[in-house]
């Protein structure tokens, strides 16, 4: 009778698995999901750091308890303890940090979808704008652009927007991209020298020629004074390294969407020792003007009420003839 109920216990598991395992499915999340719900929670409300060194902490006292009373199990538990807390944190949070950062670009996507639409009027008009951007002998390039604006008091949302383009033919990676650095600052007209960092939101994209593109948004509120200036600070590395290293030549343009009353834009390539080496073509309608600084070649354009959608700037080319 005993083989006999032992078969039929057999049976039934062999029998039937997936009732077996449905229940064994079940009580693991009856027993688990409740426990790493509130791991999860204790993560967020007190960070990463905090939790797995108040743990360790512990742990490790019970650890040291088991080595001063020579007992190997209390040592076998606190390593394996510590194991499964390391990997379970650190689990947590990097699913966390993720759903997060989904979020977040969730948001900002539908944000860039309203913005353009928010004031019916123009985003902000430009007194002056001006650009200098400087080119290393690696390819990576800095960016210093120093935007002046107009009143603007009519109680309407108002924002900038500030746009880079790489002309890389490679595409570039999620790396890349973490890479570029941005900084903005508003001064207020009536208090100079006073500037802040104000609250930016960015989104990459593809030209039609597939180039990838950074468009910053600067939110900046409801009133702007006049004389207001937003200043920028770029970092790009080896945004132009193959231009600098002869593998192609590369458009350095700008293009208005807004009102711009008078704009300066430069580009300077550093420690240029061949001058001759740099062919310059300018855009359609533009005058570049070039000079020389030590080891370093400046190229400058400038102009007043320039038409929203034309293109300025020019096409630079280090190659030398085969």
């Amino acid at each position: 009778m005993v083989e006999l109920a032992w078969w039929v216990i057999g049976w039934s598991i062999r029998g039937d698995p997936m009732e077996t395992t449905t229940e064994l499915r079940k009580t693991l999340s009856r027993r688990l999901l409740p426990l790493l719900s509130d791991l999860e929670d204790l993560v967020y409300r007190h960070g990463y750091l905090r939790v797995v060194t108040s743990a360790v902490a512990t742990l490790g006292t019970i650890g040291l308890l088991g080595q001063v009373l020579g007992l190997a199990w209390l040592r076998t538990i606190f390593a394996t303890a510590a194991a499964c807390l390391f990997l379970t944190t650190a689990l947590i949070s990097f699913s966390g940090t993720r759903r997060l950062r989904d979020r977040l670009t969730q948001t900002e996507q539908l944000l860039h979808s309203y913005l353009p639409d928010l004031p019916q009027t123009d985003p902000v008009s430009i007194r002056r704008w001006k650009q200098e951007t400087s080119i290393e002998e690696n390819g990576d390039t800095w960016i210093r652009q120093e935007v002046a604006m107009a009143e603007a008091a009519d109680r309407h949302l108002r924002y900038l927007t500030f746009t880079a383009i790489c002309y890389s033919q490679n595409k570039l990676t999620n790396r890349d991209k973490r890479k570029v650095a941005y900084d903005f600052v508003h001064a207020m007209a009536s208090a100079p020298g006073s500037g802040v960092r104000i609250p930016t939101t960015s989104r990459w994209s593809e030209t039609e020629r597939g180039c990838s593109r950074l468009t910053v948004y600067v939110h900046l509120g409801r009133a702007v004074e006049e004389g207001d200036v937003v200043t920028a600070e770029w970092h790009w590395p080896k945004h132009s390294a193959e231009l600098m290293k002869e593998i192609r030549p590369e458009a350095f343009d700008i293009l208005f969407t807004t009102t711009v009353a008078e704009f300066d834009f430069q580009v300077k390539f550093r420690n240029l020792k061949d001058d001759t080496a740099l062919k310059v073509k300018p855009l359609p309608t533009t005058q570049v003007e070039r000079s020389r600084d030590g080891q370093d070649t400046i190229l400058r354009l400038s102009g007043t009420s320039p038409r929203r959608g034309d293109r300025f700037g020019f096409i630079a080319d280090v190659r030398r003839p085969a």
